[in-house]
């Protein structure tokens, strides 16, 4: 299966530039997806529409790319736009989902309801194209089963993205109106690192393989949400060694796991805070190596010393 590759252009720019025609060539032999990142594609006026994908679909003719990814909110979406999106080789469609709960809907100044969204997301799929969901955790008034709550109901859909997004507090008018008021308070980093952590576990417990956090140019308590994804990464990591640590009959000093490359980092921690914290708790010394044939997210882990051995060492 060819992998695919999201290459993000901007409509109310030139749609084809060097840099992304660059990308699309180096991607050669990849399904290469344009994916249109700054608009709700659907609330723009059709014709309109029309004239982007006319011009997009010139650029997947030249370069040879597989299709356009687009992002709709549940009110925006009908039948014309869905025939019209499927004629212009649109292949996957982003839906916004905010919550599951109708009052917090309003209290954000959002025009749906759920029950519209799911119908929204079932037509989307019956039209055959491919659904991502986007959810927001932590809106104003959300306690925490308000959010598992929404992430269990967006599982239901059966996308294949989920991507949960912290809300900041100018996350729309009416949430920025509410924190000028003093009515909402955007939930702090560690907050947010537990309820993102309890949401990633309800999702990998799926069929659903694709998560992301957060949206590309956000900050969180001032911190990149590049760091900041690194950061509840590793977290969800340090977890799982702990857990294997604790499941084994022996008091373990010294262990290896094996990850795939693009988990090494997170394995170690920010600035190797896991392997830090392994070794001033428990007293356990991490090796991490890498192992390419384990997938994303898998590991093996073993034993290379207990604390038996470690005092038999000692004797000797």
């Amino acid at each position: 299966m060819k992998e695919k590759i999201y290459i993000p252009i901007r409509i109310n720019e030139t749609i084809l530039t060097d840099e992304i025609a660059k990308k699309i060539i180096q991607n050669k032999g990849k399904k290469v997806l344009l994916d249109i990142v700054d608009a709700d594609f659907t609330s723009i006026n059709i014709k309109k529409q029309e004239e982007i994908l006319v011009q997009i679909s010139k650029i997947l003719k030249e370069y040879k790319a597989f299709g356009i990814k687009i992002l709709a909110t549940s009110d925006s979406i009908e039948k014309n736009n869905l025939k019209l999106l499927k004629k212009y080789k649109v292949k996957e469609i982003e839906l916004i989902i905010e919550s599951s709960n109708d009052y917090i809907l309003r209290n954000i100044g959002v025009d749906y309801k759920f029950d519209d969204a799911k119908k929204v997301a079932k037509k989307i799929k019956s039209y055959r194209f491919l659904l991502s969901v986007k959810t927001i955790l932590g809106l104003p008034e959300s306690t925490v089963a308000d959010d598992l709550n929404t992430v269990r109901q967006v599982i239901k859909l059966k996308p294949e993205q989920i991507t949960l997004i912290p809300c900041n507090a100018d996350y729309n008018k009416n949430v920025e109106r509410l924190y000028e008021q003093n009515e909402f308070t955007p939930l702090s980093k560690i907050q947010l690192i537990e309820r993102l952590k309890e949401s990633i576990k309800l999702i990998t417990h799926t069929k659903i393989r694709n998560i992301k956090i957060g949206e590309n140019n956000q900050y969180i308590e001032e911190m990149p949400i590049v760091q900041f994804r690194q950061l509840v990464a590793s977290e969800i990591w340090y977890e799982k060694i702990i857990e294997m640590i604790k499941s084994y009959n022996v008091k373990v000093k010294e262990v290896e796991i094996e990850v795939n490359s693009s988990d090494i980092e997170n394995v170690k921690g920010l600035e190797n805070k896991n392997l830090e914290q392994l070794k001033d708790v428990y007293d356990v010394e991490l090796h991490v190596s890498k192992n390419n044939k384990l997938e994303k997210g898998n590991y093996k882990m073993k034993i290379l010393k207990t604390y038996t051995d470690f005092l038999e060492d000692n004797e000797n």
